[in-house]
């Protein structure tokens, strides 16, 4: 997803750092656009979010498969200690705003990987567990074997949901499986796609084709039901997995190096984030964009919306690097010390255990 998240190469090509911040744009505009009163024009301005921003997150873990994303356990700390810092900062304004919340939300603030405070990085650390395993299964499978593989898992959590409307994980692709599926295929790109080249335009006509027929039977839903509907343009469906790949491919097509791009994407991460935290620090302090929300003009405002969050965002993400960057390095550092010396005491005493009762 972003620096602290995805551990490739060191050298990477800008167009897929722009990738993410383009990606992380039409999160925030989908998002935003989920708070509408329904009119015609933002009725159909939704569905479009929809269908278009929701491929997002599945870029962030294709990008993250086409890399390889490297266990290192003082990284994941430093990402640990980002979540907690906004987790916490939410929270903290949230009880200004609102009072104590409950018991499980307010266990899931403080606790914001295992609380599950935003699903997409509960996912990505367990992702980060199994990717070594992953890599080295798939670097090993035949492409064959692989590409059945990738068939079957398709079928099963993408092309059920999408012809049945059934979702067998239950979780609307918002969890490990799906997760799984999507780096894998990211691998599968990295291990035996990098060297074919596939027309950008040609591309272009394929995910402007699939994310028209993505619009159109969402479309025939709204007609038919006369509520917005996304059951064709959910995470785990065979129309968005589509669309995150064929962009994908298409923004590997350009290479570019931008120092600045780069930098930014580095922020994507954090202002993922704090991304509702902001948005009620906007609502609440500065201004109520909510109050238009029954324009037709209100996509726009939260096309604009999108664009604060994340210049907001970084600006605060960098500031808390200024001064919190040398202090968590230094934690990590000691923290990830610890945790393998009572990792080692403990493989230690189960070694002897098991030779004592061995020797018996």
């Amino acid at each position: 997803m972003g620096q602290g998240l995805n551990t490739g190469e060191k050298q990477r090509n800008s167009s897929i750092e722009l990738l993410r911040i383009v990606c992380l744009f039409l999160i925030f505009w989908m998002h935003g656009a989920s708070s509408f009163q329904e009119n015609e024009v933002s009725a159909w301005l939704s569905i479009a979010a929809d269908t278009i921003g929701n491929i997002g997150v599945s870029c962030f873990i294709l990008i993250s498969g086409y890399f390889g994303i490297r266990w290192n356990g003082k990284r994941m700390l430093k990402l640990d200690y980002m979540l907690i810092f906004y987790s916490w900062t939410g929270l903290l304004l949230e009880v200004l705003w609102n009072g104590v919340p409950g018991g499980e939300t307010l266990l899931s603030c403080l606790f914001p990987v295992i609380g599950k405070r935003s699903w997409y990085f509960t996912c990505y650390f367990v992702l980060a567990m199994l990717a070594p395993f992953l890599n080295e299964t798939m670097e090993k499978l035949q492409k064959e074997r692989f590409r059945q593989l990738l068939a079957v898992m398709l079928f099963a959590f993408s092309g059920v949901t999408t012809i049945f409307f059934f979702d067998l994980t239950g979780d609307g692709g918002k969890g490990i499986v799906h997760m799984v599926m999507l780096y894998l295929i990211g691998r599968y790109i990295r291990l035996h796609m990098q060297e074919k080249k596939y027309g950008t335009t040609k591309l272009i006509g394929c995910f402007l084709l699939v994310a028209g027929v993505n619009f159109a039977l969402n479309g025939a839903l709204y007609l038919i039901s006369g509520t917005v509907q996304n059951r064709f343009a959910r995470d785990n469906t065979l129309f968005t997995v589509a669309e995150a790949v064929l962009v994908f491919l298409i923004f590997c097509n350009f290479q570019f190096e931008n120092k600045a791009v780069n930098r930014l994407a580095g922020f994507v991460p954090a202002v993922f984030m704090m991304e509702w935290t902001l948005r009620e620090v906007l609502i609440h302090w500065v201004y109520d964009y909510l109050s238009w929300n029954k324009s037709s003009w209100y996509h726009l405002i939260l096309l604009a919306v999108a664009v604060i969050l994340i210049c907001v965002g970084s600006l605060i993400e960098a500031l808390r690097r200024l001064i919190f960057g040398k202090a968590e390095g230094k934690l990590s550092d000691m923290e990830y010390q610890f945790l393998v010396r009572i990792g080692q005491k403990l493989i230690s005493k189960l070694c002897t255990s098991e030779l004592k009762k061995n020797d018996s």
